[in-house]
């Protein structure tokens, strides 16, 4: 009798702590929990909605970074433009861009090939989307 109370026993105190970490692990300040105290839920525990990002706003961030890569010493990265995350017809702006900001350096400098890149890819991009919303369906695959 006492080796059954024993194994029952064993077997009882794994339950109980399993059944002890899942009540601690699912958090009883759950916005149900607060209904049944009589609470409001906090508007804390809403995770933020997504912000729409417009696809020339994608462009200008892909193709300055891409720009700025390529323009370090080396050459930056020898990845394709499908690794890069850019569209064919980003890839060429970033190849324009990048052509016009190495002449810029030779002739004045980093920094200018600098606001060269920001510029030229801010107005490039601009041209490229121009007319589109946020939420603007894709005129084709890829762009």
């Amino acid at each position: 009798m006492v080796m059954a109370m024993t194994r029952t026993r064993s077997l009882l105190v794994p339950a109980a702590l399993l059944a002890a970490a899942l009540t601690a692990c699912g958090g009883s300040d759950d916005a149900a929990d607060r209904s049944d105290r009589g609470e409001e839920p906090s508007s804390s525990s809403a995770a933020p909605a997504p912000s729409a990002t417009s696809h020339e706003a994608v462009c200008v961030r892909l193709i300055t970074y891409w720009a700025h890569d390529q323009l370090k010493p080396g050459g930056g990265s020898q990845s394709d433009y499908q690794q890069k995350g850019l569209s064919d017809g980003q890839n060429t702006i970033l190849l324009d861009v990048v052509e016009q900001a190495r002449e810029e350096r030779r002739n004045n400098g980093d920094a200018a090939a600098r606001k060269l890149v920001e510029r030229e890819v801010k107005k490039r991009c601009a041209e490229r989307y121009e007319g589109e919303g946020s939420d603007a369906p894709s005129a084709g695959w890829p762009r």
